[in-house]
């Protein structure tokens, strides 16, 4: 499980046509006992709408 906040978006070069209109958020995880950012990244496919600043939680 991932614990993370969105700081921002990736634009790819390319796509696959299967993923065309899918935004990819760039996370950064938190720590979950204080919130605070760890300095390690993730890219994620949005599904949900989520925004800047957002927490989310990955199984």
């Amino acid at each position: 499980m991932i614990l993370a906040r969105v700081v921002g978006t990736v634009v790819p070069t390319r796509k696959e046509e299967r993923i065309k209109g899918i935004k990819f958020l760039l996370l950064e995880k938190i720590d979950p006992s204080t919130l605070r950012g760890k300095g390690d990244y993730v890219v994620a496919m949005d599904s949900v709408g989520a925004g800047k600043g957002n927490r989310l939680l990955r199984f």
